[in-house]
């Protein structure tokens, strides 16, 4: 007696039942609308990864394609929902290596992540240059004022616009008293 039924009909019964749990599994993946794989950039931008491939090795895509993105903090459509801009490790201690090479070669857009986030961004879009502190939950984190003495190179800087300022009546407080003696 045979465990199973005659004529592959298993056989084909496993690879069936193996390419619904495939596309079960797809659908999950697509609902976040995210993409690592970088299949749709331009090929621009997939040139571009090639080139730091070859220099610095291996890279890790974090998210090419994201269907409906959005820039965090504007609202503005993102070059990720056009497929345009891509989201990456570089090899694990060379990010300053990279970033000085992009910096130098990169005429599209460049951005660098922090606090949470540590990957860069590129895309084939205007070439600006951007640094965002992003929190691991997505939402950019608000600027941190800077603690502590200011250098004494900065301190006197600011004292000799200040009373370049007041020498020249465009401080604030002056202005006011002129007016108020005027009125007089």
């Amino acid at each position: 007696m045979r465990p199973f039924p005659a004529n592959g009909r298993f056989g084909a019964f496993l690879a069936l039942t193996f390419l619904c749990i495939l596309t079960m599994a797809q659908p999950a993946v697509a609902a976040k609308g995210a993409s690592t794989s970088g299949g749709c950039l331009p090929g621009a931008i997939k040139a571009k990864l090639n080139d730091i491939r070859a220099k610095f090795g291996p890279i890790t895509i974090v998210s090419s394609f994201r269907r409906g993105a959005r820039i965090a903090g504007t609202g503005r459509v993102s070059l990720h929902a056009s497929c345009r801009a891509v989201d990456f490790h570089p090899p694990k201690g060379k990010y300053s290596a990279v970033l000085a090479y992009l910096q130098r070669t990169h005429s599209g857009g460049l951005g660098t992540y922090s606090c949470g986030m540590h990957h860069l961004h590129i895309d084939n879009g205007p070439k600006v240059r951007f640094h965002h502190c992003v929190s691991s939950s997505g939402r950019i984190a608000k600027a941190r004022k800077r603690k502590g003495k200011r250098s004494k190179a900065y301190a006197s800087l600011k004292k000799s616009k200040t009373q370049a300022f007041v020498a020249q009546g465009q401080n604030k407080k002056a202005r006011k008293k002129r007016k108020k003696t005027k009125k007089a």
